[in-house]
């Protein structure tokens, strides 16, 4: 699976382009839904500037 990834906050320069994330395991009551676009907002660049750190869940 391929993803733009990041691990710490930052500018664009945090992002990391990944073409080997493992596909998530699907449970029996889950399904798997295959992404063919996806679209950014503002407060996605917000919160990977870290503007929202004391609300955010922890990265990974």
């Amino acid at each position: 699976m391929k993803a733009w990834v990041y691990g710490e906050y930052g500018g664009v320069d945090v992002l990391k382009f990944d073409s080997s994330v493992a596909v998530p395991d699907v449970k029996e009551d889950q399904v798997l839904v295959k992404v063919v676009a996806a679209a950014l907002n503002p407060v996605d660049g917000k919160r990977r500037q870290g503007k929202f750190k004391a609300t955010d869940s922890p990265l990974p």
